[in-house]
């Protein structure tokens, strides 16, 4: 049986509002740079190892990826992971 706090899954109920902003925002950004470069979901899965279903999954929302498949995916697109923190950072409160 699974537990869920005010249907959340048990581990979003120890992640803050705030790093699950942080962490869609990363998501989204990854999404816009390899549609700027005109990178196919194919491309960014075979130069990660990910499949293109997982990739799509991610971008989507439909999965919650690991640090290991963002780490992954920013590789594949030659994007430093830092940078795209920052990034998703800016404007969330400080809370």
């Amino acid at each position: 049986m699974k537990c869920t706090v005010r249907g959340l899954p048990p581990y979003f109920a120890r992640v803050s509002r705030k790093a699950r902003i942080i962490c869609a925002r990363v998501i989204a950004l990854l999404q816009k740079e390899r549609e700027r470069r005109k990178l196919s979901k194919y491309y960014v899965a075979q130069e990660s190892g990910l499949s293109p279903q997982m990739i799509g999954y991610v971008e989507s929302g439909e999965r919650n990826p690991t640090l290991e498949t963002v780490l992954r995916m920013c590789e594949a697109m030659d994007v430093k992971l830092e940078d795209v923190v920052k990034r998703a950072r800016r404007g969330v409160g400080k809370r």
